[in-house]
């Protein structure tokens, strides 16, 4: 029952690794144009943004890969009748279905630390350089215009050094409906 269990494990590892790395990609071409349409990114930007953006999908495509390659490996299994052999050569059936447990469950703590680091490190990233593509255009702006607005606010600048504003002047803009 070893060769049986060693098969499970190895067929359920190749199959999980396939669907990964399929589901992981069309997931980041995704969510990377969507940001990019979003916010207006550079391609430079957008191919910086995929290290903070790959642990939030993994976050969604480990449980759908799982769950998937489990289905593969079994259906493919039931399909060349090697469950029935199993139970004819008087093995117990739960020879075969133990390792998709212990894989799963194994799986699913690496998938929760994932989750953690997701949210604390990936998210925070992404902001980041979200903030500074917005800062260096605003930058941009003052140091060639004098002038950055939009519909919220406005600054004016006499001169820009570095990273500093020399004698700005900010307008903050009403809305139609706010006091």
């Amino acid at each position: 029952m070893r060769i049986i269990t060693r098969y499970v494990v190895f067929e359920l590892f190749k199959t999980f690794a396939v669907i990964l790395t399929v589901i992981t990609m069309l997931l980041l071409f995704i969510l990377l144009a969507q940001r990019a349409i979003q916010e207006g990114l550079e391609p430079l930007l957008v191919i910086r943004l995929t290290p903070y953006l790959i642990p939030d999908v993994l976050r969604l495509a480990i449980p759908a890969t799982m769950l998937l390659a489990t289905c593969v490996v079994y259906g493919k299994m039931s399909g060349a009748n090697e469950i029935i052999a199993v139970k004819a050569n008087g093995g117990s059936p739960m020879v075969v279905v133990w390792p998709a447990i212990v894989l799963a469950f194994a799986i699913s703590l690496f998938a929760v630390w994932l989750n953690d680091i997701a949210v604390s490190w990936g998210r925070t990233g992404v902001d980041r350089i979200i903030l500074r593509s917005v800062e260096d255009i605003v930058y941009g702006m003052l140091r060639t215009q004098r002038a950055y607005s939009n519909s919220r606010f406005s600054i004016h600048v006499k001169d820009v050094e570095d990273r500093k504003l020399i004698r700005p002047t900010i307008s903050f803009h009403a809305r139609d409906n706010a006091p």
